[in-house]
C-alpha cells in the first residue's frame, strides 16, 4: 500500500474517489458516498457516478479520480453520513 503525506492527518495510506467527493469536502454539501476496499485499497465515488454505467463512467470520469489520504476519505464519509469504522 501506498502512503502519502497529507497536511492535516500526517503520514495515510491513500485512496481513490471521484471529483464529487472532492467538492464534499470543499463545500460540506453531500453528494453520496459509495465506497468499498478492492486489494487493500479503499475506493468511493458520489452518487451521481455510482448510477452511471460502466460506460458512461469511463467516458465521463476518465480523468476526474483523485487520490486523497485515508484521514480525508474519512472525512467525506462522515460529512455524507457513512460510519466506514
Amino acid at each position: 500500500m501506498t502512503k502519502l503525506t497529507c497536511g492535516t492527518h500526517g503520514e495515510q495510506e491513500e485512496t481513490f474517489v471521484c471529483d464529487h467527493i472532492i467538492e464534499t469536502l470543499k463545500d460540506g454539501e453531500p453528494r453520496g458516498f459509495c465506497w468499498n476496499h478492492v486489494d487493500g485499497q479503499c475506493q468511493a465515488i458520489c452518487t451521481a457516478c455510482n448510477e452511471m454505467t460502466d460506460e458512461e463512467f469511463t467516458a465521463s470520469q476518465a480523468d476526474a479520480i483523485n487520490i486523497l489520504c485515508y484521514g480525508c476519505f474519512l472525512d467525506a464519509a462522515a460529512l455524507n453520513g457513512v460510519d466506514i469504522g
